[in-house]
């Protein structure tokens, strides 16, 4: 297991309470969870295709437009025994000894979601990935893996969320997304596990050549979360854009690390994380880029925004610039601080209550992340999750027939 005292990564993150042995792994989706994420796909567009990451195996539902179009869409477990070559081309890209959950997961995953998406091919429908979970002293292994061919285009939700309450659950995820040649993949995700879920993911893509990729993850669950995002620029003129909000209260825990590896030369990344955190909760944020001796012309950007809405609440910020090139653009920002009293007074000076003046703030401050996901319905799910917990509520898992 990692320790915050011996592993410069896990510094900040205390995880020496999480025994993972205690878990034992799920067997079946909680239906109640899977009802109350179907309607969020509903609300959000009812056209996607809507597909059950459990270990045993559930029907598609909505994937007839995709199926006739020659994609793949099916468990990770049976396109490994009958596409074996294109899983292990996403799968290539992670060594099973890269961590201890990496580990475990390679060890314990069942089910799975696979996505092929045929040289050329712009799916016409979203595919939205539900991973529910529930229980009490359960571990769930999440898996998502899409390859996109050469030209092809592709938009993923990848959803994630258990019944509200405390009940003790881990979670040990892997997402690879690989991106051909003048690919272009809009991925999105959000975690909406409950207040007493440990959460431990990999999410990483691969681009080649002019491929691109816009990825849009959103983090309100979860007792705590380790989450890596990474994006490997392989292909020469690839480009990613990194967007990602997080709200934290009570006393949840949120680390995010990232990595732009820069690799093929004219590459372009720029990432963008706002955080909002109040009570006692605590965000950690350590962004990487990295640029190869082959990245001539790179660009790349990193920026993390912290707003603290209470005294108890902290944030630390960790941004890097690996750099071996010549010719190369990158830099980053880091910032926190409290509701600016101006811009407040200003509201209340026109007649809007303090509280709802502190909420409109924070809601300004996330928006410019939201106006900048492709995905509309999406974004407005993620909004309105949002603002239900600026005002108080809690979004950490579901209950059934919400959306």
């Amino acid at each position: 297991m990692p320790s915050s005292q011996r592993d410069e990564d896990w510094r900040r993150t205390d995880i020496s309470s999480l025994h993972p042995d205690r878990f034992t792994p799920i067997e079946v989706a909680d239906p109640a969870v899977v009802d109350a994420m179907r309607a969020q796909r509903d609300s959000a567009d009812p056209k996607a295709a809507f597909v059950i990451d459990s270990p045993t195996p559930t029907p598609v539902e909505g994937a007839d437009t995709l199926l006739a179009q020659g994609i793949i869409l099916t468990t990770l477990e049976e396109a490994a025994m009958v596409h074996p070559e294109l899983v292990q081309r996403a799968l290539s890209s992670v060594r099973v000894d890269e961590s201890k959950f990496t580990a475990l997961w390679n060890a314990l995953w069942r089910g799975g979601v696979f996505v092929y998406v045929p040289r050329g091919v712009e799916a016409l429908v979203p595919v939205w990935v539900a991973h529910p979970a529930g229980g009490e002293d359960r571990a769930t292994f999440p898996s998502t893996v899409v390859v996109l061919d050469e030209g092809a285009a592709l938009t993923v939700i990848d959803a994630y969320a258990s019944p509200s309450g405390p009940a003790a659950l881990f979670s040990d995820a892997m997402v690879i997304l690989s991106a051909g040649r003048d690919a272009r993949l809009d991925y999105n995700t959000v975690q909406q596990w409950g207040e007493g879920v440990w959460h431990v993911a990999l999410q990483r893509a691969v681009l080649d050549a002019n491929a691109k990729l816009r990825f849009m993850g959103v983090t309100l669950g979860a007792r705590l979360q380790k989450v890596w995002w990474e994006v490997l620029l392989d292909g020469i003129g690839s480009e990613a854009d990194i967007l990602g909000i997080c709200f934290g209260d009570g006393t949840q825990h949120f680390d995010h690390q990232s990595l732009q590896a820069h690799v093929g030369a004219e590459t372009r990344s720029n990432l963008l994380l706002k955080v909002a955190v109040r009570d006692h909760a605590r965000s950690v944020y350590g962004g990487m880029i990295d640029v190869a001796p082959t990245a001539v012309h790179a660009d790349g950007y990193v920026a993390n925004r912290n707003l603290l809405l209470s005294q108890g609440a902290k944030a630390d910020s960790i941004p890097r610039l690996e750099i071996r090139a010549n010719d190369v653009k990158c830099g980053h920002g880091a910032t926190a601080g409290h509701i600016d009293s101006d811009q407040r007074f200003y509201l209340m000076t026109r007649g809007v209550p303090p509280e709802e003046a502190s909420s409109l703030i924070v809601r300004g401050f996330m928006d410019d992340v939201l106006d900048r996901v492709p995905h509309r319905g999406f974004a407005e799910l993620a909004g309105a999750l949002l603002e239900a917990e600026i005002a108080g509520g809690s979004v950490a898992g579901v209950t059934a027939g919400a959306q």
